[in-house]
């Protein structure tokens, strides 16, 4: 079972960033610092505040593989995923190898040039297909693939357009858009059993 909680921090103001940033880890708390918005400053560290939630403890180790993607040293056979935009929070985590995503859609996002160099020619005739959801399509599209390298581990090593998420390849897509309009999630799992938490930013503590 993989299990994703989605946290809405649009309503966190001062005394929550200072208590979460006084709880938060001291590499999150150095992330942190070296952010300029406040709005980035939030989401790091509620990011740090859910994956305790998540994991029912503080006591963990995270290291990163040699692409960068966290880890839990410490705890055999339990595997996280998180990710932020906007108001959004969100991780992903089961037992076994997990990739999230989430995406504020960005009126400004040049859509087709993306398109041409990131997806593949049925990705693209999927998005354009109908002029009534083409942001919804894209980013369907997109964060289907961010979802499958951060699962796979290999960042951006991987040439986005080598693969379709609409193959769905070995792993299963679920794409899930949150009840705020403007944002897509979806994560990448093996594991077809999975449940979504939608929760508020008072939650984290």
């Amino acid at each position: 079972m993989t299990r994703i909680i989605c946290v809405d921090i649009s309503r966190a103001d001062g005394k929550v960033y200072e208590s979460l940033y006084k709880n938060a880890s001291e590499e999150r708390k150095r992330r942190a610092d070296r952010y300029i918005r406040y709005e980035d400053k939030l989401r790091c560290v509620a990011a740090d505040a859910l994956l305790k939630i998540a994991l029912g403890t503080d006591d963990f180790q995270i290291e990163k593989n040699r692409y960068g993607k966290p880890y839990i040293k410490n705890m055999e056979g339990v595997y996280f995923n998180l990710s932020h935009s906007g108001n959004y929070v969100v991780i992903a985590f089961g037992e076994g190898e997990v990739g999230i995503d989430v995406q504020r859609h960005n009126t400004d996002t040049d859509m087709r040039m993306i398109a041409e160099i990131c997806f593949t020619r049925d990705e693209q005739e999927y998005v354009w297909q109908s002029s009534l959801n083409t942001a919804e399509r894209f980013y369907e599209i997109w964060t289907g693939k961010e979802s499958y390298l951060k699962r796979a581990g290999k960042g951006l090593s991987e040439d986005l357009g080598s693969f379709s998420v609409l193959e769905k390849r070995a792993c299963i897509y679920c794409l899930q858009h949150t009840p705020c309009e403007g944002y897509t999630l979806s994560f990448c799992s093996a594991d077809k059993d999975y449940t979504l938490e939608l929760s508020d930013v008072g939650q984290l503590g």
